[in-house]
């Protein structure tokens, strides 16, 4: 994550217990971006782990949560972290795929 944002983290993102895998803010107005964060990615739940994209703004000289875009869910964790790690870099055919749950052009290893 970028640790030079102040991210404003709701109540109910901490009782759904999600965490914040990434930041990425961005570059063109500085004042909007996107999170990524994680659920069931220590495997205590008995559904797969997922990865939800969430579009933040900044208010007030601290970024808020705006809405969530999309999720993700996968067969295991190493697949998750693997496509949030990857997530930054993804071209936008590639997205589109993802999210129309069609095989992606990238490969995922």
């Amino acid at each position: 994550m970028n640790s030079q944002i102040q991210l404003m983290v709701p109540e109910w993102f901490v009782q759904d217990e999600l965490h914040i895998v990434d930041t990425i803010i961005s570059k063109a107005s500085g004042t909007s971006g996107i999170v990524i964060a994680g659920e069931n990615f220590d495997a205590s739940k008995q559904y797969n782990p997922i990865v939800r994209l969430y579009t933040i703004r900044l208010v007030d000289d601290q970024y808020e949560l705006a809405k969530e875009l999309e999720s993700f869910q996968f067969k295991t964790v190493e697949e998750a972290e693997l496509f949030c790690s990857k997530l930054p870099e993804l071209n936008a055919i590639d997205l589109i795929m993802l999210m129309n749950k069609e095989e992606p052009v990238l490969s995922m290893q």
